[in-house]
């Protein structure tokens, strides 16, 4: 996949965390330095959003690290304890310069990383569960200065995000279901052969997409029914609690469309079960008798609207770059051409945002 470099994309602002190498029965942070101790300190992104690592919310990350060809850190585990950062096994400063490969969180129980006493660092096939924010960082050539080691964490993920919304008062769309379809939920990752500066070029890339899956944003609970749009544009995705997923692996994205013979659509998309009613009559507007079959979902009597993911300058997902789908449903009778839709594409860091054509 080619990875192109965005400035809006990579997204990077400094928090401070001085991370001690004790463990916790050792030392304490009232000790004096050890000069020859290995110590860090995290520069990450900030954001708004909740679901993106933070300052506050960093929890833990592992460091792998190797000297002249041989390991001196193999995947440490670094976490908060209150405000102190602590690590154990204690590592000390060797004769030889030291490359340092950092992941957050801790993904050692899903995949490790590889060949980084060769200088190709990368983590093979990497599942994606959709929740987590994954980190990484690099430091080549690292030797002792008194100092912590400054490691600048990027984004290794695309975060998605879909809204809806309808302004249209003379009619009544409610919700069922919302996914995205036909994506890539594995890869392997290639490490920069090169330091994460701030500001810098340095970035790792993903290869061997692979295990194309349905991604659930939403689907209605309880004794209410099918949610109801309303003028104020949201994130069905936030309403389900403890499993949204907003984080996937970076990918080419396939174009929308269908294949008659096989009954079957190919590419990716955002695909919408939904039910629209005229609001005086209370008559279903959507679907209707000439809805296809291929667009009717069982037997919960809402229509599946289809929208392509790619259009304008979006043909493919990039790290550390959000992608927000704004999605309004606002007149029926667009269902039988398509409906237009908007797409923003913002860094995790607010306030920088490009517009794209809609579609």
């Amino acid at each position: 996949m080619k990875v192109r470099n965005l400035a809006k994309g990579m997204a990077y602002s400094m928090f401070a965390i001085m991370l001690s190498s004790c463990s916790s029965n050792e030392e304490s942070s009232q000790d004096p330095v050890d000069p020859s101790v290995i110590r860090f300190n995290a520069i990450a992104t900030r954001s708004s959003r909740a679901a993106v690592t933070t300052t506050a919310n960093i929890k833990e990350f592992a460091v792998t690290a190797y000297t002249d060809g041989k390991m001196l850190m193999d995947n440490v585990l670094v976490t908060r304890n209150g405000s102190e950062w602590t690590y154990s096994p204690t590592a000390y400063w060797p004769d030889t310069p030291v490359n340092f490969y950092a992941i957050s969180p801790d993904i050692s129980n899903s995949a490790d990383i590889e060949g980084a006493s060769t200088g190709t660092a990368s983590i093979s096939s990497y599942k994606n569960p959709g929740n987590v924010d994954l980190l990484y960082a690099v430091n080549m050539g690292e030797i002792q200065r008194g100092a912590p080691v400054n490691i600048n964490f990027r984004h290794a993920l695309s975060k998605v995000n879909v809204t809806l919304s309808s302004s249209n008062s003379t009619i009544t769309v409610k919700i069922n279901k919302v996914m995205i379809g036909n994506v890539y939920t594995k890869g392997s990752f290639f490490y920069p052969r090169a330091t994460t500066l701030p500001g810098g070029d340095a970035a790792g890339y993903w290869h061997n997409q692979s295990e194309l899956d349905n991604i659930q944003l939403f689907a209605a609970t309880g004794t209410s029914g099918n949610l109801a749009l309303t003028p104020e544009a949201t994130d069905l995705g936030e309403l389900n609690l403890g499993g949204n997923p907003d984080f996937f692996i970076p990918q080419e994205l396939g174009r929308l469309a269908y294949d008659a013979g096989n009954k079957a659509f190919s590419g990716s998309y955002i695909a919408v079960d939904c039910e629209i009613f005229d609001k005086a009559t209370g008559g279903k507007l959507f679907p209707g008798s000439h809805t296809p079959s291929y667009l009717l979902v069982g037997t919960t009597g809402c229509g599946r609207i289809m929208y392509p993911v790619t259009g304008g300058s979006v043909t493919e997902w990039n790290p550390g770059c959000s992608y927000i789908y704004n999605i309004t449903i606002d007149n029926p009778s667009v269902l039988f051409d398509g409906i237009e839709f908007g797409v923003t594409v913002d860094e995790f860091v607010d306030g920088i945002a490009e517009e794209t054509p809609a579609v």
